[in-house]
């Protein structure tokens, strides 16, 4: 008897502290804890220390950082080509007591309810996309993913932060038949390149070559007028003179300008031998001829 009325305060006193001590806890940074009393939720109770009617009260602790769900999806695009799609999710749950709640106790298996939704979503656009805009728009798929899962998951506490399409992938002999197709473009881009550039290199060509022909013209027409004006004044000079008639004149230079070209022509490198009249009688033939010449540009 003596011995119960010394151990039953004792007992009284460790289970009130156990139980006082007890009513206290800690939630972390980044988490929340629901606070359920008698099984039925009571308040959510946020980063610090916080309290808890003992026994009748208990925690249920939830994460509040981002999670990030890596899978794939197959599908089929809308020219019949089978792709695979590997997506990554990220998500986290919406701080704020209503969206807690509705996170805690609406989905057995968040994983899995996002990625059935997330396929969803994308087995109702990829079918409707060629394969070649599921490459180009491949980010504009990925945020047309991220709103519409943002809009479904929301009603169930979730915030989806991103949907990443990380790749698409083909079977082998689509990617290399894609090349070929690649390549083949390219070639066409270039051909074309290279024949547009060889159709202004030669019209630049073509160009230069008129020019120079033109300014050959010009040259040689200025020397034709040089050499007639320097004929006329020649013979004017001669015939002021007053020993020789114009005829006579012309006849001294037409001759005078027939044996310098010969003598040109002689001292030419292409030129072994040259012929001139030689005799009294070749010399007065070759008059003759320049004087018929002379009478037949007066005719």
């Amino acid at each position: 008897m003596d011995l119960l009325t010394y151990v039953l305060p004792g007992i009284v006193i460790l289970a009130g502290l156990i139980i006082f001590f007890g009513s206290f806890f800690t939630v972390r940074s980044q988490t929340v804890v629901l606070i359920e009393r008698f099984g039925k939720f009571s308040r959510v109770a946020n980063a610090g220390l916080n309290f808890k009617l003992p026994i009748m009260e208990t925690a249920r602790t939830l994460s509040l950082a981002t999670f990030q769900l890596d899978g794939k999806i197959e599908t089929k695009t809308k020219d019949n080509v089978f792709v695979a799609l590997p997506v990554s999710i990220q998500y986290r749950v919406i701080d704020h007591p209503e969206a807690i709640r509705s996170a805690f106790y609406k989905l057995v298996n968040p994983k899995q309810q996002i990625e059935s939704y997330l396929y969803n979503i994308l087995l109702s656009h990829i079918p409707e996309t060629d394969l070649d805009d599921v490459f180009t728009s491949q980010p504009a798929i990925a945020k047309r993913a991220t709103d519409e899962l943002s809009s479904e998951m929301k009603d169930f506490g979730y915030e989806i932060v991103k949907v990443l399409i990380t790749d698409v992938v083909v079977d082998d002999s689509v990617a290399k038949a894609m090349n070929r197709i690649n390549a083949e473009q390219r070639n066409k881009v270039a051909n074309q390149a290279q024949g547009e550039a060889e159709y202004v290199l030669k019209v630049k060509q073509a160009e230069a070559d008129a020019e120079v022909r033109r300014l050959q013209g010009v040259g040689i027409a200025q020397e034709r007028q040089a050499i007639a004006d320097g004929w006329s004044k020649a013979i004017t000079d001669l015939g002021q003179g007053g020993h020789m008639t114009d005829k006579e004149a012309a006849f001294l230079l037409m001759f005078t300008n027939y044996t310098d070209m010969m003598s040109r022509v002689g001292e030419s490198k292409n030129t072994t031998m040259v012929f001139m009249p030689s005799g009294p009688q070749s010399i007065t033939d070759f008059q003759q001829a320049l004087t018929n010449a002379q009478l037949a540009m007066e005719k």
